[in-house]
């Protein structure tokens, strides 16, 4: 069965228990792994480690948002081999035709984070704080690559990325929705483990989770081209 598969199942069990379908004498309660995510969408457990992977401490460092050094890179023609790409520190967004992967590598060549990437398949951008010392490589699946310096805002609408709570997004509690495809966000905290929720979007499967949103996390949106978070009333 195929991820979305599974999660589409999941999520059809849970309203199938909302409507009052009760666990019967004979019936073993669920685990707290499978009712959190019944509940709320979140991936726990070796599942979230397995698809969060090694975490790169790199991806807490924030870059000089005035991208006073930031430039704009365009390449017009991707060798069959990939490109590789030194930029000035800064924050970018990286766009590609038709589609292919995007690795970022700090100045040891330990990978940050990789995403697909492309107006055919992937996700439409991604948007980073990319360092002096980190080498960004494009592969031969694009015939082209765009990055641009991205200016930096807060909004309740963010795109496959890094982001920052404070800088990019307020703190608070929110709604999360996504209004199409299968992703992830991904939260991370330097003194606590990250929290890992899947977004389904469409008209039939779609999901909602609600999320508490600290200063200074930092947000990873992956698998899916946009999340918008509601801000909860108090």
């Amino acid at each position: 069965m195929t991820r979305r598969g599974f999660s589409l199942l999941l999520l059809f069990a849970s309203l199938f228990i909302m409507t009052g379908c009760a666990y019967g004498p004979f019936q073993n309660a669920p685990s707290e792994k499978v009712l959190r995510y019944e509940e709320n969408f979140e991936i726990t457990g070796n599942e979230k480690n397995d698809l969060i992977g090694k975490v790169n401490p790199a991806l807490f460092e924030t870059s000089d948002r005035s991208n006073a050094l930031a430039e704009e890179v365009d390449i017009p023609v991707v060798p069959k081999d990939g490109k590789q790409v030194k930029l000035p520190s800064g924050r970018y967004t990286i766009t590609g035709h038709p589609t292919g992967n995007v690795f970022i590598r700090d100045e040891d060549g330990g990978l940050v984070l990789r995403e697909i990437v492309g107006n055919y398949a992937g996700v439409g951008s991604l948007t980073v704080d990319i360092d002096e010392t980190y080498t960004v490589l494009v592969d031969g699946g694009y015939d082209s690559v765009n990055i641009l310096p991205a200016p930096t805002f807060l909004s309740t609408e963010l795109v496959t990325g890094i982001w920052e709570v404070g800088l990019d997004i307020e703190a608070g509690n929110y709604t999360i929705t996504t209004p199409n495809d299968l992703g992830y966000l991904q939260i991370f905290d330097k003194n606590n483990d990250p929290k890992m929720y899947e977004l389904i979007g469409g008209t039939v499967s779609s999901t909602k989770s609600e999320v508490r949103l600290l200063a200074g996390q930092k947000l990873r949106i992956t698998g899916i081209s946009m999340i918008n978070f509601q801000p909860q009333e108090n």
